[in-house]
């Protein structure tokens, strides 16, 4: 376990587009499921990215998004740390007890999000 990670993530799906409503029943769409399946691939690629624990953690996240649109941060957030979830990182977003969204400049050939992810008990 490392006490701080930093990890760049692909610019995420918008949470109206996460979810989709099949038979009275809210499932992640495809959008979705690929999505956690490309930020997989990146957590087992080449670099390691360990687990950083089960304690309380802060989290600072930088968004480059693809296009001059005005957005909301939190729209993009529910995909990329669901998907931080399903690879491992963290136990569960739950233990993030503090975050700082910045919203930075349109990147159209590399829209991203990049997360520093940091335990929150440590001195």
């Amino acid at each position: 376990m490392r006490d701080r990670i930093q990890i760049q993530l692909p610019w995420p799906p918008s949470v109206n587009g996460y979810w989709r409503s099949v038979n009275n029943r809210q499932i992640i769409s495809r959008r979705g499921r690929e999505y956690r399946e490309a930020v997989l691939a990146i957590i087992a690629g080449p670099t390691i990215f360990p687990s950083v624990g089960d304690g309380d953690l802060e989290v600072w996240e930088e968004f480059y998004p693809p296009t001059l649109r005005r957005y909301d941060l939190d729209n993009f957030r529910k995909a990329y740390r669901d998907a931080l979830s399903h690879a491992g990182v963290w136990g569960d977003d739950s233990q993030i007890v503090e975050d700082h969204g910045k919203k930075c400049a349109k990147d159209k050939d590399n829209p991203r999000v990049v997360v520093t992810i940091e335990r929150k008990d440590q001195a």
